[in-house]
């Protein structure tokens, strides 16, 4: 059966304007949904059109060519939190993919309800953060996610997803690799706790916390101590176009790290399975990157992890940024950054 075009269909839209670092060229094809039938309905459409689609949340973690997408971009607007399951020691909820995660968030604490609280202020979706695995001062969405909702676009029909499919890693998934473009992610169902808090392990968020005389924060104070310290040295990208947090933290072995701190006594390091995480940001540092402006671009001077576009210089001028910093890091410290958006061309 020949499908209809979505509604609202609209050909030759610019992407940069959706996306919080401003840079894209124009899509053959761009439409918004806000339903599950919508969504089946645009791809079953681009797919007898021969289109490839590309799904857009609110653009925070993605970095598109200024030569444009010959693609349906489908911005998935999908509302949706309804608390569907609970009992004295949790309670499980269900999201659409197109609500504004620190909006989840906030939700969540109002309920009292634990797991999410120091992933304030992360920009985007819901329905993005299981696939960039989204997470901040400890927590991951991996912790918990319990399944996906997801159009299957191989096989044309809904599918559900739990954890081990989606085949969470650090500031990554399945969604990105194996899996990538086989899925539209239309909702998540998380499951969060009904006791109290772990109490934060990052120093800076322990420091705001002690300043505040607070010792066994709730959540609520939790996710202000976030909202504080992020709002310090972060800026609101609705403001100053930028990716947030643009390189992973690298992850390296105690061999490496052994090496490292022989020149580097102070350099911080974290446990992370059996390995250990390094602070990204701190190598920039020390690499006087804070606040340098190359290419029309700049490392924003509160967090050096953050690219700032305050010029909307383009794709092709991000990209030596990239390059730069990465070759600076590289060349002092022997590790290689790896950026943490998505790059489509």
């Amino acid at each position: 059966m020949t499908q209809h075009p979505p509604k609202n269909l609209r050909e030759q839209v610019k992407v940069a304007p959706y996306t919080t670092m401003r840079v894209g060229g124009p899509c053959d094809f761009f439409a918004e949904v806000d339903d599950v039938a919508g969504v089946a309905a645009a791809c079953e459409w681009a797919g007898e059109q021969e289109i490839e689609v590309f799904v857009l949340g609110e653009g925070s973690n993605v970095i598109v060519s200024d030569a444009g997408l010959h693609r349906l971009v489908l911005k998935i607007e999908i509302p949706g939190f309804e608390v569907i399951d609970e009992d004295d020691e949790s309670a499980t909820l269900q999201i659409g993919a197109g609500e504004h995660w620190d909006h989840v968030v906030e939700r969540a604490v109002k309920l009292d309800l634990a797991g999410i609280e120091a992933m304030s202020m992360i920009p985007g979706t819901a329905g993005a953060t299981p696939v960039q695995n989204a997470g901040a001062y400890g927590q991951e969405i991996a912790n918990t996610l319990v399944e996906v909702q997801a159009y299957d676009r191989l096989i044309h029909k809904m599918a559900t997803l739990n954890r081990e499919e989606c085949g969470f890693g650090y500031r990554d998934s399945a969604f990105k690799g194996a899996m990538s473009g086989r899925y539209v992610i239309v909702g998540v169902t998380l499951k969060l706790s009904k006791q109290p808090p772990a109490e934060p392990t990052y120093a800076s968020l322990k420091r705001y916390l002690e300043a505040q005389d607070i010792h066994k924060p709730n959540v609520a104070q939790i996710r202000s101590a976030v909202m504080a310290v992020r709002a310090r040295i972060l800026p609101d990208p609705s403001v100053v176009p930028n990716a947030g947090s643009f390189f992973k933290n690298p992850i390296v072995n105690k061999r490496e790290l052994d090496r490292l701190r022989l020149p580097y006594p102070d350099m911080p390091a974290f446990e992370f399975g059996d390995d250990y995480k390094l602070a990204a940001g701190w190598l920039l540092d020390q690499c006087g990157l804070k606040g340098a402006e190359h290419y029309g671009l700049k490392l924003h001077s509160g967090h050096a992890l953050v690219i700032t576009n305050p010029n909307h210089a383009g794709y092709a001028d991000l990209m030596k940024l990239v390059e730069y910093v990465v070759a600076v890091v590289y060349d002092r410290f022997g590790v290689t950054l790896e950026p943490e958006p998505q790059f489509i061309t």
